[in-house]
């Protein structure tokens, strides 16, 4: 089929949270065949990225006996000793006990305070600063048991008689053992009506006896699920779309004879179906004899204008055998399109007639949830008049036509040789209140990005950094946590500043997960008590990193260099960024982030360093504040 089709490069028009942002220009995505190979560009396994915890997370609602507030737990502790945490969601005048097998109770503070690393493996109580969730300056009891004591515990909280009540909190606790719990949704198609299933298991072949999940809904409904005793799956059916918060909860004993209580807490973001992508239409334009321009996969239109990124391989006959072409992706609204560089064609040495679309993905821009997966698509006879033959891949192959509307130089409506500065953008993170870059340790040409206290999606983030540096002719990106993923987002799927710049590194990012983080869904636990930042970020959970990072070709990914940091870890100390996140973390982690989930394949690993956390007000100093290496990011920056 024949026929001359809308402009080659789409122009979005969106509603963004930067009001002066013109009409966006998209990339016209395109990754060859290795992608395909190598997996990244594949849906994951959700088996593979679910959550593993050490520790048990446990809400605590004291009761009124006898005229007196109390609660008890009773622990099984190893020998390597327990650390125990406890959490009053105000100031409550909690009176915190850790009783031990012998009867004795720790309660007294025994001169260690929050600046001591060696808790010299005694029975001690720490007053720790609560940092990550509360916005005032309230301390909280944080115990460890000797590794000569291992046993029966108990914890055992009290409060004023006179409060009212409820009064309640958490308290998180890792009793030592190296059993761990693993929870994963089964499916990464998380929509509205279908059900979602959490499957759990231990770690050590340790048995389940009993499962069970606090769920919450997006209107703050909350409720509890109790599997069948043995059963390893929690299962829901959500109603409403928005994020679901649970905490789930398993126990069993260990082949000690000892019981195994832990906990994993999750975000699980239900979407709508979007209109079905429908019958696919293909339109070729023939701009002369040899020259074969782009051909485009147009799906039926959505109505509701949502804003989704659909993406497909492509696929073709090579000596009577199947062969992946190529991957396409483009973010769309109501006209939902792909496009076709033709030249894939002939670089794969495939028949034009035998074309396929494989695993046709559309996913929510803003959740990244995966809303519709298509396996196949069979495609019409495509007609190439071109005789030429591509033997390297292009720039263009891969982005598309650059949009001459909004970015060439000799544009009059924006003449970008007249505009200021190539420049490297210093950018904070998720719900930062400041720059957390020194501007001293910079000589070069900077801007500072600042939208403080703010929750966004990589989208979202991504489309206010282009509006702050749309006056620039050029910039290269220094980011902090989230700043790295929102500016390879804005680097893979629009033109922007980043296209024009020149030098050695593109975007230098610090401490970004990458692959998610382990505070995404502690933190929604969380938050319901201490009112955690700035709300809790889908795209940083470990499924949401997961689905976007399916969109992220490796040539987008090679423009990224990386540094992840830890605490300084000394022999026989016990080390830590934060104390009460590292319960929650897996070592090594900068009080945020765990290591392995600060890598991104593909891109450049700068390596890791001990002796930095995440930001300030934890015991190491800040990554940010690393002069060494941000005279390093300064010099290589691209600008």
């Amino acid at each position: 089929m024949k026929s001359r089709l809308i402009a080659l490069v789409c122009l979005l028009t969106t509603t963004t949270w930067a009001q002066n942002l013109a009409p966006v220009s998209v990339k016209q995505i395109t990754a060859p065949a290795s992608d395909i190979i190598n997996g990244r560009l594949l849906l994951p396994d959700p088996a593979l990225i679910g959550v593993s915890s050490h520790a048990a997370l446990i809400p605590v609602e004291l009761e009124q006996v006898n005229g007196v507030w109390s609660w008890v737990l009773p622990i099984d502790v190893s020998s390597s000793g327990a650390r125990v945490v406890f959490m009053p969601s105000q100031d409550q005048g909690w009176s915190t006990k850790v009783i031990s097998p012998s009867g004795h109770v720790n309660t007294e503070q025994l001169g260690v305070n929050d600046q001591s690393r060696d808790l010299d493996h005694k029975a001690v109580l720490v007053q720790y600063e609560k940092l990550a969730w509360t916005s005032d300056n309230r301390e909280f009891a944080c115990f460890t048991t000797p590794q000569s004591q291992a046993g029966s515990w108990t914890l055992r909280i009290e409060a004023n008689p006179e409060l009212e009540g409820p009064i309640n909190g958490f308290v998180i606790v890792d009793t030592g053992f190296d059993t761990e719990l693993y929870t994963h949704v089964t499916s990464l198609s998380t929509v509205v009506d279908q059900p979602i299933v959490l499957k759990s298991s231990f770690s050590d072949g340790i048995r389940i006896n009993t499962l069970s999940a606090e769920l919450q809904t997006p209107s703050g409904i909350k409720s509890t699920i109790q599997a069948p005793r043995g059963a390893d799956e929690i299962s829901f059916r959500p109603s409403e779309p928005g994020q679901y918060i649970f905490r789930v909860q398993a126990k069993g004993i260990g082949p000690d004879g000892k019981s195994r209580l832990l906990t994993t807490q999750h975000v699980v973001h239900a979407e709508t179906f979007a209109p079905k992508l429908g019958q696919i239409q293909v339109f070729q334009e023939q701009a002369s004899p040899n020259v074969a321009d782009r051909i485009q996969f147009v799906f039926e239109p959505d109505a509701s204008n949502r804003r989704t990124i659909i993406a497909a391989q492509v696929w073709g006959l090579q000596d009577q055998q199947m062969v992946p072409v190529c991957w396409i992706s483009q973010i769309c609204d109501s006209t939902r399109q792909l496009s076709l560089d033709p030249l894939w064609i002939t670089y794969a040495k495939v028949d034009p007639n035998t074309l396929e679309l494989r695993e046709v993905r559309v996913h929510d821009i803003d959740s990244m949830v995966p809303i519709e997966i298509i396996d196949s698509i069979s495609l019409q006879p495509i007609n190439i008049r071109s005789s030429k033959t591509q033997t390297e891949i292009t720039t263009e192959m891969l982005k598309g036509p650059m949009n001459k509307l909004v970015h060439s130089p000799t544009n009059t409506q924006m003449n970008r040789v007249a505009l200021p500065g190539h420049r490297l953008l210093l950018s904070h993170g998720y719900c930062s209140d400041a720059n957390p870059f020194p501007t001293s340790h910079f000589a070069g040409d900077i801007a500072i990005f600042e939208d403080f206290g703010q929750s966004k999606t990589h989208d979202a983030f991504a489309l206010e950094m282009l509006s702050q540096t749309s006056p620039m002719k050029s910039f290269g990106v220094a980011g902090h946590s989230q700043a790295g993923m929102a500016a390879l987002h804005l680097s893979t799927f629009y033109w922007s500043g980043l296209d024009w710049s020149q030098g050695d590194r593109l975007i230098q990012s610090v401490g970004a997960p990458y692959q998610g983080t382990a505070l995404a869904g502690n933190a929604a636990v969380l938050g319901d008590l201490f009112g955690f930042g700035c709300g809790v970020n889908d795209n940083m959970t470990y499924t949401g990193s997961a689905n976007w990072l399916s969109l992220i070709p490796t040539w987008a990914r090679a423009e990224v260099w990386y540094w992840t940091t830890s605490f300084e870890d000394r022999v026989f100390i016990f080390d830590f960024c934060n104390i009460i996140t590292d319960l929650l973390l897996s070592d090594p982690d900068d009080g945020v982030i765990e290591r392995s989930a600060g890598q991104l394949s593909g891109a450049n690993n700068m390596g890791h360093l001990e002796g930095w956390c995440h930001t300030t007000g934890m015991r190491d100093p800040a990554q940010c504040t690393d002069q060494s290496r941000n005279t390093q990011i300064d010099m290589r920056a691209r600008r």
